[in-house]
C-alpha cells in the first residue's frame, strides 16, 4: 500500500510538535524571579535562622520600641533580669522566645537595594536581639514589619556593621511579633502563690467576745426586813 506524499508530511510534523512539547516539558522551573520594585526574591530549602541551639544562649538584650531589657543565665544556668529590673526572669516567656530564635527557619531571602531598608520596617525595627554565646560568638536579629498578606515578618539576621548596597531580608514566623511584645511583669517571675499565710487568730480575741458571767444573786437582798 503506497502512503500518499501529504500523508507522510503530516505524520512528520505531528511527530516534530509531540517533540518539542516533550522538550518544554522537561525544562526546570526557574529558581528565582524579580518583583516590579527590582527585588529579587530567591527560593531556597527550609533552613535555620542561625546554626545554634537555645542552650547555647548565655545572654541577651531585647529592644523594642517600648523598652530594652537585658537578661542573663547565673551560674545555675538560671534566667535572671538585669534591666530594667533585677528580678529572676520568667522561664515560659524566655523560652518561647530563645526557641523561635534558636530553630526558627526561613526558605525565603529577599535581595533589595539599601535604600528599600524603610519598606521592610528596619529603618525602626519592631524588635533587635542581641545574642551572646557560652563561647562568647555574638549574634543579631532585626525584626522589621509585616509582609503584605501578614503571613510573614521581614527579618536581617547579622546584618553588616557597616552601610552596603543591598539587604538580604529573611522572611521569619509572625510568632516573634507576640514573643517580643510583652507586658513587663509578663518577662519576670511570678510571686509563689501562697508564700505568706495569714496570721492565727489571737485567743484573747475570742475570750473577749465570750458573754460575760451574770452576777450571783445577793440574798441579803432577797430577805424582807424583820419587823
Amino acid at each position: 500500500m503506497k502512503i500518499k506524499p501529504s500523508t507522510l508530511a503530516l505524520v512528520l510534523v505531528a511527530l516534530g510538535l509531540g517533540g518539542i512539547v516533550l522538550l518544554v516539558q522537561q525544562q526546570p522551573a526557574p529558581k528565582s524571579s524579580n518583583s516590579e520594585a527590582g527585588e529579587q526574591v530567591v527560593l531556597e530549602e527550609e533552613k535555620p535562622i542561625f546554626g545554634f541551639k537555645e542552650e547555647d544562649i548565655q545572654a541577651f538584650t531585647l529592644q523594642t520600641r517600648l523598652r530594652t531589657l537585658k537578661f542573663e543565665r547565673d551560674k545555675d544556668g538560671k534566667w535572671q533580669m538585669l534591666e530594667p529590673e533585677k528580678t529572676a526572669a520568667s522561664d515560659p516567656s524566655i523560652a518561647f522566645l530563645l526557641d523561635l530564635v534558636a530553630t526558627g527557619k526561613t526558605q525565603r531571602t529577599i535581595t533589595a537595594p539599601a535604600s528599600d531598608r524603610e519598606q521592610f520596617g528596619l529603618h525602626q525595627p519592631l524588635a533587635t536581639i542581641d545574642l551572646t554565646l557560652k563561647d562568647q560568638k555574638t549574634h543579631k536579629l532585626v525584626i522589621g514589619e509585616y509582609d503584605f498578606n501578614r503571613s510573614f515578618l521581614y527579618a536581617q539576621a547579622d546584618p553588616p556593621a557597616e552601610a552596603t548596597d543591598s539587604l538580604n531580608v529573611l522572611l521569619v514566623s509572625p510568632n516573634f511579633d507576640n514573643a517580643v511584645n510583652r507586658p513587663l511583669d509578663e518577662w519576670k517571675q511570678p510571686a509563689t502563690a501562697g508564700k505568706s499565710s495569714p496570721a492565727p487568730a489571737s485567743p484573747k480575741a475570742s475570750s473577749q467576745t465570750s458573754p460575760a458571767a451574770s452576777p450571783s444573786p445577793n440574798p441579803a437582798a432577797s430577805e424582807s426586813p424583820s419587823n
